[in-house]
């Protein structure tokens, strides 16, 4: 009788066993499933938040080419490294990457659409072409679409720039005139209005910093460099837009037109 008891009890566990491990099996079976059909979002840079911008890194090499006339000064070819690690996959349209200079534009030589997937490196060879020696030293920068998508200033150490350049004080300071100049220049051809503020009429201090506060807002922004916006220091530019400086030295532009250029464009 014992022996009896013992032995249901013994294929009852067994039993108990292999239905729990077929449940957790099936489990693990759907959970693969799902995972397997999730689909990963694919958004052209320009649409990315600020955050996710900063984790698309932009490594651009500098070769001289000699099929041009390098006489008077050595000419450029331009080519570009992308490392997407987000997790989204990007897509950009070549023809839109410019190089902004002091005195010209470069427009890319390239065309159609290029899709980088999640944690995937690609790169653009010979981007920028024609590169002139004076455009290699830190004045100006390369940009995708406008000034609010900056990829790094053209300052290029041993034949290349980084996107980290971006956050250069040296930097910064040096393009301050490229920086207003190309804002713009690339948004002359918009007509439509961000904020009540005319490129038309003066802006005053309070209304550009209700504007940054807007667009900080709307971004998610806390803070600005540590510091509130009360806090920050105001001082009107040449062009009507005004500066609003951090403790520790960042600033942020708001143009004429309701724009906001940030630290690094």
């Amino acid at each position: 009788m014992k022996k009896s008891l013992i032995l249901s009890a013994t294929m009852l566990t067994l039993l108990l066993s292999g239905c729990t491990t077929n449940s957790s099996s099936q489990k693990e079976s759907n959970s693969s499933s799902k995972s397997s059909t999730r689909t990963v979002k694919t958004s052209y840079f320009q649409n990315l938040s600020s955050s996710a911008k900063r984790d698309v890194k932009f490594t651009f090499k500098l070769n001289q080419d000699d099929t041009e006339d390098n006489t008077a000064d050595p000419v450029y070819v331009v080519s570009a490294t992308i490392k997407n690690n987000t997790n989204k996959n990007i897509k950009f349209d070549q023809s839109k990457f410019i190089c902004v200079l002091p005195s010209n534009k470069i427009i890319s030589d390239k065309t159609g659409t290029l899709t980088i997937k999640a944690g995937e490196t690609k790169s653009i060879n010979q981007l920028f072409q024609k590169m002139p020696e004076q455009g290699t030293l830190g004045d100006g920068y390369i940009e995708y679409l406008n000034s609010d998508n900056k990829l790094a200033y053209t300052n290029f150490i041993k034949g290349v720039a980084l996107s980290s350049n971006l956050t250069d004080k040296k930097l910064v300071t040096k393009n301050q005139d490229v920086n207003t100049n190309s804002k713009f220049d690339t948004d002359s051809s918009d007509t439509s209005s961000d904020s009540d503020a005319s490129e038309s009429e003066s802006m005053t201090e309070s209304q550009a910093r209700e504007i940054l506060g807007k667009w900080a807002d709307s971004n998610d922004i806390a803070s600005f460099a540590g510091s509130t916006l009360d806090e920050l220091v105001g001082t009107e530019d040449s062009n009507n837009g005004w500066h609003f400086t951090a403790k520790d030295g960042t600033f942020w532009l708001v143009l004429p037109n309701g724009k906001v250029a940030l630290p690094g464009q």
